[in-house]
């Protein structure tokens, strides 16, 4: 039949439907538009060509009265409140933003269903029968998304870097405390499968209110019960700790959410004691300063320590040094070591396997030329200096001691009192009081060792006209007795770990993290949810150890170390009951272990340290490391002293077997907090990540994939482009990415949802205010800890804003996959349930179908 007979077999409305019918079939008008694909703008621009398709197919048919009426009313009741809603948001940009755009889907599926019904009824006056289109197949097969959700027996595997026998008793306490959790919290689970795990990442204040609003959701949503493992460093640790004290005391869900106000009474004493650096009082202010500056004072009682003897050394070997063939002997060495560089040569010519010893022959001979030129040059400088030409105290000199003092008190003093509200200017006062005293501190310390020599020198009190006094005392009695006095501070006095800012930095915290209103008790780490309530709690620390000949962590210099309620150490120390760690002689506390995670300035950092500046580092005190004793090695001084502070300053004898070792923060290894999730071979993660990155270069999500890729042969391959933001607006797609956790032997699928510190541009406008205000925000430095209450709210508020987009209807809206894991569907969408059920719809609408 031809076109020209089938006008006229068919009336005009006929005809006009089946014209419009054709259109709007073949378009996305009518289909869902996956979460995973398809462009929102797009979608609205498709639906604004519905009205000149209904016009051309009305100006087409005239007397089509039933299709020009039926068509009308969706067009203006239907249609049309849409498109225009939308228009604006359209022009606005805000569209082009996932998040941004998840209302607008949200309200898109209700749309195309009564799209879909107009359909029908077009159908049926084109062709005289209703007929309903097949729906697009979802953008990820039902089987797929339920492979995802087999379950998967977590626990450490052997072979994961830790012993079999550590494996099987730490497996064993955890899996009692998750059990007796899920009981006591009525959660769901499978026993001894599916274990839920919630990481909070590194970033000092700014991670840990980010995190807090996060959490305030998670426990709104009543899935805080859900979490089986807290898994925490640094800043994240603090809101960690929070909650380990409160939820493991019994505290109901309702007392930590709150997340739109009014704050609960938990959340209203954090919020006040958030600046725990900063001194309520000028008592404290001052109790401050002085607890510093001794500190620092003890501290140098070692270098100064090694000064002396020195110098006592130098006095008694002077004279026969000055008689000593200098020239000759350097000469000697020189020529000793040429002549073991011409035989290392042709033994590496040769092939020889003599190689490796001539090798040391001459590495030993250039380092004694070395020795013998450095104390000659001392010696000669000495020389000069007994001799008078620098023996008068000039200005100059004390200039460079005044300056020297001050650049080595700064960087201490800086940490803990806010005298520099800007960040930026705080972190250049740092750096430059840095280099002053890389400069000026070893022209200080020679200066001090000849002036220490001439002290040994001398008389006191001198002779006068020749006439010796009847009770002189000689200058080398008086470093002998200086030597004393500093070895008695030293090896009885001195304990590294309080002399440091690391205590006045735990105090801080305690108060406010851990401590109640009306206690200051501490929390011994094997004592913590005691009515098993809360997640069982693992703290993140790095174990340094730069000395180690441990192939396994030879590279990294450091090492992952964890303390929890049962069992805490490393897989190079090996894991100990808690109750065998002590800090400072008594029983290790959740403060203690917090701070401890949190120590992000110190001597070593991990990953991160600088060799060339610890030993300066360690001289002037910024050290919020931590040294603990090695349980295995239970001899020895109670106390950390003289010898560590010697260690720490040359990064000698710092191995996992020594008897002290020293710990920094975790993110100086892995910032993420979910490297221990992955050993424990979690099924389900929500990763929070609060760490400073303007650039947007993911590292500690990236550390993160490269040590799990290596250490366990898991595979997690995110992608990242939504959460970079647009170059021009400064702006993310999307605040969060869903993806797969891969893991091997035995094989099984976990799933990993990342939430990212960032802005899309459809936060509420205190944050935007925020956000003008300070351009950095939210990635302002971590050097800023003294947050004010309108910081601290901006933080805390994008953590919600972030948390609850992850329940919106758009994500939450079921599809043929997650209906196939999760077909109980839940009276609100946006609260549902359990984990599982969250994450089977999360992954129905995130996922995307496995690469071949």
């Amino acid at each position: 039949m031809t076109e020209q007979t089938l006008s006229k077999a068919l009336s005009p409305d006929q005809l006009a439907a089946h014209a419009f019918l054709t259109e709007l079939r073949t378009r996305i008008t009518t289909q869902p538009l996956p979460y995973q694909h398809g462009v929102e703008s797009t979608a609205l621009e498709s639906l604004w060509k519905v009205f000149d398709q209904a016009r051309e197919a009305i100006k087409k048919n005239p007397g089509c009265q039933e299709f020009a009426a039926t068509a009308t009313e969706m067009l203006n009741v239907t249609l049309r409140p849409f498109t225009a809603k939308w228009h604006r948001a359209y022009e606005e940009g805000r569209l082009k933003s996932r998040d941004g755009a998840d209302e607008f889907r949200s309200e898109l599926k209700e749309l195309q269903a009564k799209l879909r019904e107009f359909a029908a009824k077009m159908h049926e006056m084109a062709y005289g029968r209703a007929e309903r289109d097949k729906l697009t197949p979802p953008a990820l097969p039902a089987e797929e998304l339920k492979r995802c959700f087999e379950d998967l027996p977590f626990g450490i595997a052997p072979g994961s870097s830790v012993s079999t026998n550590d494996c099987a008793k730490i497996n064993e306490h955890e899996a009692q405390e998750v059990a007796a959790r899920r009981m006591n919290q009525n959660a769901s689970g499978t026993s001894g499968a599916n274990a839920t795990g919630l990481a909070l990442s590194g970033g000092g204040i700014r991670s840990a209110t980010f995190c807090l609003g996060v959490v305030q959701v998670l426990a709104e949503k009543t899935l805080l019960k859900e979490v089986d493992f807290l898994s925490t460093v640094s800043g994240g640790g603090y809101t960690g700790s929070f909650l380990t004290r409160r939820l493991g005391e019994g505290a109901a869900q309702a007392e930590v959410a709150g997340p739109r106000g009014p704050d609960p009474e938990p959340i209203r004493y954090l919020r006040q004691n958030a600046k725990f650096l900063v001194a309520r009082t000028l008592k404290e202010s001052w109790s401050m300063v002085t607890a510093t500056l001794a500190g620092m004072l003890l501290n140098w009682a070692a270098p100064f320590l090694v000064l002396v003897v020195a110098a006592i050394v130098a006095v008694n070997l002077r004279e026969p040094l000055s008689h000593a063939p200098w020239l000759l002997i350097l000469g000697g060495g020189g020529a000793v070591s040429i002549l073991a560089l011409l035989i290392y040569g042709w033994a590496l010519r040769k092939g020889r396997k003599a190689t490796k010893t001539t090798g040391g022959v001459l590495g030993t001979c250039l380092a004694i030329t070395i020795l013998i030129a450095v104390i000659w040059g001392l010696k000669a400088g000495y020389d000069c200096f007994h001799d008078g030409v620098h023996s008068e105290w000039s200005f100059s000199k004390g200039t460079a001691a005044v300056v020297a003092a001050v650049a080595s008190v700064a960087p201490a003093m800086i940490r803990f009192l806010p005298i520099l509200k800007n960040s930026r200017v705080r972190k250049l006062v740092v750096a430059v009081c840095l280099w002053l005293a890389a400069f000026i501190l070893p022209l200080l310390a020679i200066l001090v060792f000849y002036l220490l020599c001439a002290v040994g020198e001398m008389s006191f009190p001198p002779a006068v006209n020749g006439a010796v006094p009847s009770h002189q005392v000689t200058g080398l009695a008086i470093l002998w007795g200086i030597a004393a006095l500093l070895a008695l501070i030293d090896f009885f006095l001195l304990n590294i770990n309080v002399t440091a800012p690391h205590r006045l930095y735990r105090d801080g915290l305690a108060k406010t993290f851990v401590q109640k209103e009306t206690s200051e008790d501490d929390l011994p780490l094997t004592t913590i949810n005691p009515n098993q309530t809360a997640p069982y709690h693992l703290l993140n620390a790095t174990l340094n150890v730069p000395s180690s000949t441990d192939p396994a962590v030879r590279d990294r210099r450091c090492d992952f170390f964890m303390f929890s309620k049962h069992w805490s150490g490393s897989p190079g120390t090996g894991y100990f009951p808690t109750s065998q760690w002590q800090t400072n002689g008594q029983p290790a506390d959740l403060a203690s272990a917090m701070a401890i995670s949190g120590a992000a300035v110190s001597s070593y950092m991990g990953l991160g340290s600088m060799p060339t500046l610890t030993a300066l580092l360690t001289f002037m005190n910024v050290r919020l490391g931590f040294w603990i004793k090695n349980p295995a090695k239970s001899s020895g001084s109670p106390h950390p002293g003289f010898l560590c502070l010697l260690r720490e300053m040359l990064g000698v004898a710092m191995s996992e077997k020594k008897r002290w070792l020293n710990l920094s923060d975790g993110g100086h290894i892995e910032n993420m907090a979910v490297y221990e999730l992955l050993r424990r071979r979690c099924k389900f993660i929500i990763c929070v990540d609060g760490e400073a990155d303007s650039a947007f270069g993911f590292q500690g999500l990236m550390t993160l994939v490269r040590h799990a890729q290596i250490d366990f042969g898991v595979r997690i391959e995110p992608a990242l482009d939504g959460l970079r933001p647009n170059a021009t607006t400064g702006l993310s797609q999307t605040h969060a990415h869903f993806c797969r956790i891969h893991y091997a032997d035995p094989k099984g699928i976990g799933l990993l949802l990342y939430l990212k510190l960032s802005v899309t541009g459809n936060e509420t406008e205190l944050i935007k205010r925020y956000r003008t205000n300070h351009p950095d925000f939210p990635h302002q430095s971590t050097l800023d800890q003294f947050f004010d209450q309108e910081q601290f709210e901006a933080y805390r508020q994008l953590g919600v804003h972030v948390a609850e987009g992850l329940f919106s209807p758009a994500l939450m809206s079921e599809t043929e996959a997650s209906q196939a894991v999760d077909p109980t569907a839940s009276a609100d969408p946006t609260r549902p349930g359990t984990i599982r059920a969250w994450f089977a719809r999360l992954g129905g609408n995130l996922l995307d179908p496995e690469r071949a």
